[in-house]
């Protein structure tokens, strides 16, 4: 409580405020401050949301096989990603096992798909660097379905994915530490590498047809 109330101006700074010359007389509000007033503004919009993501989208609701399947999938991502953090220590996984959402609040279709493994990549988290790659190569799968589309959803992604943002689909959803804030980066593969190397985009595809999906192990 004695940190936030550093982050306070005090009340008698803003005599004068409702004067004819607010302008002039009302101080400027430090940026912490500032980001403590988008911070709760953000979860008051959300609302009763939890923190918490959820598996809400078929057929991964329904189909525990194909919702085992999607969980190794994301596992095997996140492992290979954050395999060089730190080498001395064993590769910790997320605290929550991966959900997904689909779009979040967008339309499904037809990029659904591309929804699905970027929300791998937000699972798992990592650094500032790897957020831009996973958003840049949803931009680009989400163009491939739908031109232009890609370009559309790219702002609210960005906007909305911070991982200071008190949202269930924000960036690093899979651990139990809001806000966890970005890691250092390290010397693993990129975001894209992987996901070509796992071939992501063609297992979700499958799974979301309904037809046999690729055993990683």
């Amino acid at each position: 409580m004695g940190t936030l109330s550093k982050l306070i101006p005090k009340p008698e700074n803003f005599k004068g405020c409702l004067t004819p010359k607010m302008k002039d007389a009302c101080p400027i509000l430090p940026i912490s401050y500032r980001l403590l007033i988008c911070l709760v503004a953000g979860r008051l919009l959300i609302g009763c949301t939890t923190l918490e993501s959820s598996m809400s989208i078929e057929p991964y609701t329904k189909n525990k096989p194909m919702r085992n399947a999607v969980e190794r999938v994301a596992e095997e991502f996140c492992r290979k990603k954050r395999a060089s953090l730190d080498s001395t220590k064993p590769i910790k996984q997320p605290d929550f096992i991966f959900t997904t959402d689909g779009c979040s609040r967008w339309p499904d279709e037809p990029w659904l798909a591309c929804c699905i493994v970027h929300d791998i990549s937000y699972w798992c988290g990592g650094s500032k660097q790897d957020r831009k790659d996973a958003d840049q190569e949803f931009m680009q799968c989400v163009n491939n379905k739908s031109s232009m589309m890609g370009n559309i959803m790219y702002p609210g992604v960005r906007l909305g994915g911070s991982p200071w943002f008190p949202a269930p689909w924000r960036w690093g959803y899979g651990w139990d530490d809001w806000p966890k804030g970005y890691e250092n980066p390290g010397a693993s593969p990129t975001v894209k590498k992987l996901i070509e190397g796992l071939m992501l985009h063609e297992i979700i595809e499958q799974q979301l047809l309904d037809t046999p999906v690729h055993d990683q192990n």
